[in-house]
């Protein structure tokens, strides 16, 4: 994909699935069955592994597969070397899964839990409530 910009600074998701999409851009770069072949070819979970983004990557991708399918697959590898599977649908899958990111979808998966708040802060928050 080209440099747009998008996504820079405020996660490094966006280039982490950029960078998948090269690995797996045309189909001789593609391969089922396995992470990796001796010839560089990769599937779509050996790309993912490839740019260290397995934790970031995988949920977006899942995602995007069952979208783009219409299909609930648990796994990506089951997509992936399902004998229907072809590159055309995996490209689809990968550029879904970065729509998805960039349009900020997914935001679940990297929002944070909200720090607890002691009581000494509710008093406060309660006292100024009555001061303006």
């Amino acid at each position: 994909m080209p440099f747009d910009g998008i996504g820079l600074g405020l996660d490094d998701r966006v280039g982490k699935i950029d960078r998948v999409i090269d690995l797996l851009g045309t189909p001789d770069r593609w391969c089922k069955g396995t992470l990796k072949t001796h010839d560089g070819r990769r599937c779509i979970r050996g790309a993912i592994m490839a740019v260290d983004g397995v934790g970031t990557l995988q949920p977006a991708v899942l995602r995007a597969i069952n979208e783009v399918t219409g299909r609930h697959y648990r796994r990506i590898e089951s997509f992936n070397d399902h004998p229907d599977t072809d590159h055309g649908q995996v490209v689809a899958v990968l550029e879904r899964a970065r729509d998805d990111l960039i349009a900020g979808r997914l935001a679940v998966l990297r929002s944070k839990p909200a720090a607890p708040v002691g009581w000494r802060a509710r008093l406060a928050g309660w006292v100024n409530s009555f001061r303006g």
